[in-house]
């Protein structure tokens, strides 16, 4: 078992790119890469984004990658839709009025005027967009900064992606270091010391490339003596239906876990200690949750463990942020029909229940805007709740 992901050309590039991640390295300067990228991306200078950023990185000390990285978050999708809000309000700025939406309208309009109101119109809009999400930054990021020990973990989890996708690359280390599932999987005793972890719509890969990096880190006796036991001899598995999405999981993860490129609803995972399924029931039907659901618990071993994040559709705000996303989500990918199922927290765990499981809600910790839960269950008809030995023990819950 190797240490290091498989594809040749990460090694090159991750060296070349190793003086750009820590550049910048401040929870200040990361919101304003972050916040000043995006006001880059939404700029009318379609073909000078690249140098933009690396001008104002170098001007600011800011980081480079970080900063192309944002501004290629304002992608093709939703660019028209931003540069017409932009023109239409410098227009309104300048002359106390927008343009007429019609073909006669557009013919007729004076290209020196045009591209006035789309600075003027880029400067607001952009300004407000930097601002937001540089704020978000830096309020996120608040809990990483703390723990060095799992930031380090994380952005040598995030580093498998070098090579494969920018995109990605970023995406990684901002989700595994913001999103407070991957800390709580990781750090509260749910995953087991050996045995099979099965991921059941990995993505790409995120939960497995963390996992694997922590069983580096426990070969080479760097995992922090607090931390509860590492997955030292855990086999893993991720099975995604996304070709894109799997293709980057195995860029990340090598030979050192098997991605299956299938629907989760069709794959088997008999022989599995502990499967995770990561917001994925909330984008299938009421029933395709349910058949899920009754494939899963039948395959666990007694004793054997589901751990379920969902949006709990109870929360109120949290629950419409986290509706919004997906929706996001599913437009960005072109899953044009996709139905999304939610339930409440209760909902959810009768949903695990009435398979046999033995279900606890675990505390993942606070830092994001999400009504998120996490459900453990745990297969009933042995006393796998008190079994430490191969476990641990099971984080705070609530009942």
């Amino acid at each position: 078992m190797k240490s290091e992901p498989s594809g040749g050309s990460r090694g090159p590039l991750k060296r070349i790119l190793g003086t750009r991640r820590t550049e910048g390295a401040s929870r200040a300067r990361e919101a304003w890469a972050i916040g000043l990228g995006m006001f880059v991306g939404c700029s009318p200078f379609l073909g000078l984004r690249f140098a933009l950023c690396q001008a104002a990185g170098w001007m600011f000390r800011l980081n480079r990658l970080k900063l192309y990285l944002a501004a290629k978050l304002i992608n093709p999708l939703i660019l028209p839709v931003i540069l017409l809000v932009e023109v239409q309000l410098g227009s309104w700025l300048r002359r106390g009025r927008g343009y007429r939406l019609s073909v006669d309208a557009f013919s007729s309009m004076d290209p020196w005027h045009v591209g006035a109101d789309l600075l003027v119109g880029g400067v607001v809009i952009g300004g407000v967009i930097g601002i937001l999400f540089g704020v978000v930054t830096f309020v996120s990021l608040g809990r990483a900064y703390p723990d060095p020990e799992f930031a380090r973990l994380v952005r040598d989890a995030g580093d498998r992606y070098l090579g494969s996708s920018m995109t990605a690359w970023g995406f990684a280390r901002a989700k595994l270091r913001n999103d407070p599932v991957y800390r709580t999987v990781l750090m509260s005793g749910l995953v087991p010391a050996s045995g099979r972890l099965v991921d059941v719509g990995c993505g790409q890969g995120l939960l497995l490339a963390l996992l694997a990096q922590a069983r580096v880190a426990a070969r080479e006796r760097t995992w922090p003596g607090g931390w509860s036991q590492p997955p030292s001899d855990l086999e893993l598995t991720g099975i995604e239906l996304r070709d894109r999405a799997a293709d980057l999981a195995r860029h990340a993860l090598g030979d050192e876990a098997s991605i299956v490129t299938a629907d989760a609803l069709d794959v088997a995972v008999e022989g599995a200690d502990i499967v995770v399924l990561l917001d994925l029931l909330q984008l299938l039907d009421a029933p395709s949750q349910e058949a899920l659901v009754t494939r899963l618990a039948a395959a666990l071993p007694p004793g054997g463990r589901v751990l379920v994040r969902e949006a709990d559709a109870s929360a109120g705000w949290g629950f419409q942020a986290v509706r919004l996303g997906n929706l996001v989500t599913a437009l960005a990918q072109r899953r044009w029909r996709a139905r999304l199922a939610f339930r409440s927290a209760t909902e959810w765990r009768a949903l695990l229940e009435r398979h046999g499981l033995e279900v606890r809600l675990a505390l993942m910790g606070e830092g994001t805007p999400f009504a998120n839960v996490l459900l453990v269950g745990e297969k009933r008809s042995v006393p796998s709740l008190g079994d430490g030995d191969r476990y641990g023990e099971l984080p705070a819950v609530v009942d």
